[in-house]
């Protein structure tokens, strides 16, 4: 409960474990992007308890770490693409996930290192790319069972549908009411504390004072086209 990251993790979420290093048994390296049938826990391996999906291990000969390591930051960015790591779920082979590294390319925006300036302001995209082209490539793929997935052919496009503790029946009088108030009980008294924060507090200011004058503004407006009557 004191792990604050914890927190903010959906209840069935899942992890990816990037692993590089360097051996002096190889003469070439070796990579392995690794998806389990089923999620696992893995020990103290990953930061939180959360069962690890996922595995990617690149193995190589010494002398070229820094390389390793940038590969592996190349593929944690690429699985916490909402996108990809759909693709990754749903892939049958090498092709499928070779398609969505491709798609993620064309989609991303990289920035030089040598030309970016942190002082200067670059504007956004006047329009954001849509997920929605990139998902709908992969629409028709089959995704592999999910822990606690309960397949069946009702619901939505005929897929299985998870019902988590929440939504089961417990056959007493407002036994459902009693488990969510245990469940959300440790997290009542952050829900207030956390938005005691200065970056919080000056956030509301700011939205106060952006909406407040437009309503001033709005109703001065208002009262001289209504001749004061509104």
């Amino acid at each position: 409960l004191k792990n604050k990251f914890m927190k903010k993790l959906p209840r069935d979420a899942e992890a990816s474990n990037v692993l590089v290093g360097e051996v002096d048994f190889l003469e070439s390296p070796f990579v392995a992007f690794v998806r389990l049938q089923q999620a696992v826990m893995l020990g103290a391996l990953t930061e939180v308890p959360v069962p690890t999906r996922f595995l990617f291990v690149l193995l190589g000969p010494k002398g070229k770490s820094k390389s390793y390591r940038e590969i592996g930051r190349a593929i944690a960015t690429l699985m916490s693409d909402e996108v990809f790591h759909d693709i990754a779920y749903k892939a049958k082979g090498r092709k499928d996930l070779l398609a969505g590294i491709d798609e993620f390319l064309d989609e991303v925006i990289v920035l030089p290192p040598g030309e970016w300036d942190p002082d200067i302001r670059i504007e956004p995209p006047k329009s954001l790319p849509s997920s929605d082209k990139r998902k709908n490539m992969y629409a028709g793929v089959e995704a592999p069972q999910m822990n606690g997935d309960t397949p069946h052919d009702a619901g939505h496009g005929g897929g299985g549908h998870q019902v988590g503790e929440e939504l089961q029946r417990t056959r007493r009088f407002c036994g459902g009411l009693v488990l969510d108030v245990k469940r959300k009980l440790p997290f009542f008294a952050s829900d207030f504390y956390d938005a005691l924060n200065i970056q919080s507090l000056s956030a509301i200011l700011f939205i106060y004072l952006g909406t407040v004058t437009n309503a001033i503004t709005f109703g001065g407006l208002l009262g001289d086209a209504t001749e004061n009557m509104q």
